[in-house]
């Protein structure tokens, strides 16, 4: 047989006299049921001792009855409160994000209503007497809240109903009468009234920013698409062109082949018809040297004079037949057209992108520029000027302090705080920053160095580190008995090329690189890339019976 269903609700067994779910249940003999502790002192407090009633239909007893333990209806409880403790914990159990009921003395269930009267939170069983007794029916029911503290006033502990707008804060009406009595008051709702209207208006311009923000987005994003289709039209643009450069090169490659081909063939088949008739000639030598041989030989008198006529006489009527060794296989016009695209494609092939500033004509952004040929890098020269009192007493300057000549004899100067006193070096005036510069001198001896450096370098001493190229905060190019080696951080880098007496330096501060050059050839000597974080003075080293010279800029045929 099924057990019959339970009604999940304990409020059914409540006692009458407390209101609360039945502890220890027992029934007295009208048949209504109690809890054995209500029962007890409901009869104790009674005003007659020898009558005794039952607190539901008042049935009198005239001695007091007894009562036993309903173990029937306390199965019956037990089993309902543990179903409504699991659908407690289902149901109207208080959240992380809920307000939990401050009278629930296990689990927490979720509080429907907040009484600022009473500070508590209740849930809907514990709300009940607020609903149905009229003692309660003054209290003030407002949705649920927690931090129940913070509406309470810090020094009187009362709930904060005022607004004081002289020191910006909440007060209770204890506050109003003591330290707040002549300040500008009004009640919370008043307050939340005017500031609900700022907030208002506030989200209205935030909203108007919003939808200002999403339009600039919109445009952005179709700005990006716009930008990423253009850039890959651009880009099959540029593909196709490369292409098409490539593949009239590779034709026109393919068409001197074969003119020289052409040539070759011409002039092969010419020269093997020559071969085949100076074979035939040499075989006809070789019978007729062999026939002058036998009459040399011969006895017969006779025959011999008979046979010397004819010969005497040379055969084939002596026809020569020449041909012309040229290894020049094609026409000049042509050769001085392939010339000419040779240096054009190898013109190219020093074509490097370089960052623009905002100084550059053109602004900011990237140009194509050719570090291999000097025209390209003297757009970026510089003039440049030695500064005196910097440079060591071992030398001279002249030409408007653009020479620098080692003396046979130490010379005497006052002692600036910027000069060299050891090294026989000098700096020039300018601090190079930010963009590029190109700079060429000319060596004369077999003792220089060439290079930059941060001010900061040490110059009143001997010891190496007060060189240029010796420290982590210059770098030089030497040349020592006419060989160059690259020095930095006090480490040489040997350079195999042949010495030059024409040195140009490329400086690209952006790109953090310093170059040198061979200008005779325009070589590139040596290449240097790191991260230049303060202005650069260039600077030079002279050796005994060496002078160098800051060259005028000038254009270049090359």
């Amino acid at each position: 047989m099924a057990a019959p269903q339970l009604s999940v609700s304990v409020d059914r067994y409540s006692c009458s006299v407390c209101r609360e779910v039945l502890t220890e249940p027992v029934t007295i003999p009208c048949g209504h049921s109690y809890c054995m502790r209500c029962i007890n002192d409901f009869w104790d407090q009674s005003d007659k001792e020898d009558t005794y009633n039952c607190p539901q239909c008042w049935r009198t007893f005239n001695v007091r009855p007894e009562i036993n333990r309903n173990t029937v209806l306390t199965e019956i409880i037990e089993k309902l409160k543990e179903v409504r403790v699991d659908a407690s914990l289902s149901q109207s159990c208080a959240g992380q994000d809920d307000v939990p009921c401050d009278v629930c003395p296990v689990i927490n269930r979720r509080a429907v209503k907040t009484c600022m009267t009473c500070m508590i939170s209740y849930c809907e069983t514990h709300l009940q007497p607020h609903k149905e007794h009229g003692a309660y029916k003054r209290h003030q029911l407002e949705e649920p809240t927690g931090h129940l503290e913070e509406k309470l006033c810090a020094k009187h502990q009362e709930v904060l109903k005022l607004f004081c707008r002289t020191d910006e804060c909440c007060v209770c009406l204890l506050c109003l009468v003591t330290e707040h009595k002549s300040h500008d008051t009004v009640m919370l709702e008043e307050e939340r009234a005017q500031r609900q209207s700022q907030l208002e208006n506030k989200k209205d311009e935030e909203m108007k920013k919003i939808e200002e923000n999403e339009r600039k987005l919109e445009e952005m994003e179709k700005i990006v698409v716009r930008i990423q289709s253009s850039a890959e039209t651009k880009v099959q643009e540029q593909e196709k062109t490369f292409k098409s450069v490539l593949e009239s090169i590779e034709r026109l490659g393919s068409e001197v082949t074969e003119v020289i081909r052409a040539y070759e063939e011409k002039e092969v088949r010419k020269a093997q018809g020559v071969i085949q008739h100076l074979k035939k000639e040499r075989e006809e030598l070789k019978r007729r040297d062999n026939e002058l041989n036998d009459l040399l030989h011969t006895d017969d008198h006779i025959h011999f004079i008979k046979k010397f006529p004819s010969l005497c006489v040379s055969p084939g009527g002596g026809v020569a037949h020449k041909i012309t060794n040229n290894e020049d296989f094609l026409p000049e016009t042509l050769k001085t057209n392939l010339s000419n695209l040779k240096r054009s494609l190898e013109e190219t092939a020093g074509w490097q992108f370089v960052e623009t500033t905002e100084a550059d004509v053109g602004g900011s952004g990237q140009t194509l520029r050719n570090l291999r040929n000097r025209n390209g890098l003297l757009r970026y020269s510089c003039l440049l000027t030695l500064d005196p009192n910097t440079k060591n007493n071992w030398l001279q300057l002249s030409e408007k302090n653009k020479m620098v000549t080692h003396l046979e004899m130490l010379t005497s100067s006052p002692d600036y705080p910027d000069r060299f006193n050891h090294w026989q070096q000098v700096l020039c005036r300018e601090a190079l920053r930010g963009t590029r510069y190109y700079w060429e001198v000319e060596c004369t001896g077999k003792w220089f160095g060439i290079g930059v450096t941060y001010k900061g370098i040490d110059r009143k001493g001997k010891n190496l580190e007060y060189c240029l190229g010796c420290t982590n905060r210059s770098w030089c190019l030497f040349c020592c008995d006419f060989s160059f080696s690259f020095w930095h951080n006090n480490k040489s880098t040997k350079i195999r090329a042949s010495s030059s007496n024409q040195i140009g330096v490329y400086l690209d501060c952006p790109a953090g690189s310093l170059s040198f050059y061979c200008v005779s050839t325009m070589t590139l000597l040596h290449k240097f890339t790191t991260v230049f974080t303060e202005p650069l003075y260039p600077g030079f080293w002279v050796g005994t019976d060496s002078h160098l010279t800051i060259s005028p800029p000038s254009t270049s045929d090359q």
